[in-house]
């Protein structure tokens, strides 16, 4: 990620729209990481988590209201949004970074309206655009990425998914995906017991190297 590395900083300090950064703390840019259309997979720096969440209701707000900083990323699905108002209004008010959840990738090559359909469904609850994009499975094609690129919407992936087994050795610039879906999740009692058992750090942290804890796994 050698783009990200050499342009990062440059975004960071040249940006002017600013959003909360995850936990409350400092004032973070609305940026494009990358200087051209790309895909974000990895970091330079620590560990983040990111959880894919399409699904739950009294067990998820039980968790959100337990969540410590630094917070995961939390890519949300419009369909779960638009049914847990209450949880909108949950994340907003601790400041939980919430990322745009899309659909399939082949779908916005099919569907040329859908990102920007999608992206005002989201302004609709949280009054901005999101920082964060990911597609379920995701797969970003190049008309995506372009279409991310323009709207100043960051394409991320990740580097592994995780589904409870153990964490790799210590890597640099980790990001971490866990899956929340009413077919496929991870228990979000075991995502407690990750984040509470490491250190990890947000996802700007990790993307541009800031210096904090160091994260330590078991």
């Amino acid at each position: 990620m050698k783009k990200l590395l050499l342009f990062g900083l440059f975004f960071l300090f040249t940006a002017f729209v600013l959003v909360r950064s995850s936990g409350g703390g400092p004032l973070i840019p609305v940026f494009n990481i990358t200087q051209e259309p790309d895909v974000i997979v990895k970091g330079s720096h620590g560990t983040a988590v990111t959880v894919d969440l399409s699904f739950g209701d009294s067990e998820v707000k039980a968790w959100l209201e337990e969540l410590q900083a630094p917070y995961p990323l939390i890519f949300a699905d419009l369909a779960w949004l638009e049914r847990s108002p209450e949880l909108v209004k949950l994340m907003i008010d601790r400041n939980i970074p919430v990322g745009l959840l899309g659909a399939e990738g082949k779908l916005y090559e099919e569907e040329p309206k859908l990102l920007g359909e999608q992206i005002a469904i989201y302004e609709a609850h949280f009054s901005r655009k999101p920082l964060y994009f990911r597609t379920s499975d995701e797969e970003f094609p190049k008309t995506l990425q372009k279409q991310l690129f323009e709207a100043e919407v960051n394409a991320l992936g990740s580097t592994m998914r995780w589904d409870g087994g153990k964490l790799p050795k210590k890597r640099e610039g980790l990001i971490l995906s866990i899956q929340h879906h009413q077919e496929k999740r991870t228990d979000l009692k075991k995502v407690s017991q990750l984040l509470s058992a490491n250190e990890f750090l947000t996802i700007e942290d990790v993307l541009f190297g800031v210096e904090t804890k160091e994260k330590k796994f078991p």
